[in-house]
């Protein structure tokens, strides 16, 4: 074989296996469609809602951690100085497609034993935690402009 066809195929090999390197970063250049909603949650932005019927008001500050593996929403109520503060980490699992959460509070390790799961209907994601008092239910709904709501 000439040196020239020789030197035309090594190119060509190794173009291949640049492009079978790159495969699973191209795949992974397009998130799941449960770690699109969880994109949602990046940035600072105010949560309302209601805990055990009660009206609650957080500052929220969302980034991807874990190599973007997870999102952790740092919570702080609005309250001066804030009575409650959490790390949350919502995770999405694609084979199962379901979501997990670890919820980390000023409360303890005692509440951290159990991590919730759950799953998505349109822009409400229902977690639960099986607590061993009884299960604790958390929804999370987006708005139509993709924030919380």
């Amino acid at each position: 074989m000439p040196a020239e066809a020789r030197a035309d195929m090594t190119v060509t090999v190794r173009s291949m296996l640049v492009l079978v390197a790159l495969l699973p970063a191209l795949a992974a250049s397009a998130p799941p469609e449960g770690n699109r909603y969880l994109g949602a949650l990046v940035g600072d932005w105010e949560f309302r809602g209601a805990v055990m019927q009660k009206d609650v008001r957080y500052w929220v500050h969302g980034r991807w951690v874990l190599n973007g593996a997870w999102i952790e929403l740092q919570l702080r109520d609005a309250t001066h100085p804030p009575q409650y503060e959490a790390s949350v980490y919502f995770g999405y699992d694609p084979k199962s497609d379901d979501y997990v959460v670890h919820w980390l509070d000023r409360f303890g390790a005692a509440g951290a034993r159990v991590a919730a799961s759950g799953r998505r209907d349109g822009r409400t994601l229902t977690v639960t935690f099986p607590y061993a008092e009884g299960a604790f239910r958390d929804t999370l709904t987006l708005t139509a402009d993709g924030n919380d709501g």
